[in-house]
């Protein structure tokens, strides 16, 4: 979902067209502005973000499917699955990514094994930081803590993946640091809340 959009694919007919169409199960990425001429202002703003976090779990106990949101349910999840610990991408031209999104590499699996890669410094730089933050709807190291993809890059040595790629891991992660700030802020509030109402309710 990106912030044009969101309203539509949380509403009550977009759901319930996909219960119609018989699916069970729905996994709900936001927008991450990587690649070529990546449009910030489509990222979902943290209000929205908020919503859907809200709005995901609350369709969740009324309507017969499985809604999952990649960022938003992160606690289920134990922070970010990539980097080996769940997962990982193998871009078309064999390159050994740790996620979709994050388009930085070292390997290639046309010169080395699945294992090798496993273990490579790009790996290992991504495995020792899980979890990036301790609130767990702020798993990602690019959109949520993108201080993290720039260290990575740099201490592992890694290169963009990217055909026509102009900007710095340094530079995309500058554009994206009051992003970060305002959905850390949101995401803070939001877990406080949380472990306050749940507080109240035990006792």
């Amino acid at each position: 979902y990106h912030r044009n959009n969101i309203e539509d694919v949380s509403s009550e007919e977009f759901i319930d067209l996909l219960i119609d169409k018989g699916v069970r199960f729905v996994w709900y990425f936001t927008y991450v502005p990587v690649g070529a001429n990546a449009n910030l202002e489509l990222m979902a703003t943290p209000e929205q973000r908020a919503y859907m976090h809200k709005r995901t779990s609350e369709l969740r106990l009324r309507k017969p499917i499985f809604l999952m949101d990649f960022w938003n349910d992160g606690i289920v999840s134990g922070g970010c699955i990539a980097g080996g610990r769940r997962y990982l991408h193998i871009n078309a031209a064999g390159e050994v990514e740790p996620c979709a999104f994050v388009h930085y590499a070292t390997d290639n699996i046309n010169e080395k094994s699945l294992a090798e890669a496993l273990q490579s410094p790009l790996f290992k730089a991504y495995q020792k930081r899980i979890p990036f933050s301790d609130n767990h709807l702020r798993p990602c190291p690019l959109i949520d803590n993108p201080d993290a993809i720039r260290d990575m890059v740099h201490e592992s040595g890694a290169y963009n993946t990217e055909a026509d790629a102009d900007e710095t891991v340094d530079e995309f992660a500058a554009k994206l640091q009051d992003y970060a700030k305002a959905w850390g802020e949101v995401a803070d509030r939001i877990v406080a809340e949380e472990k306050a109402e749940a507080k109240s309710k035990v006792g």
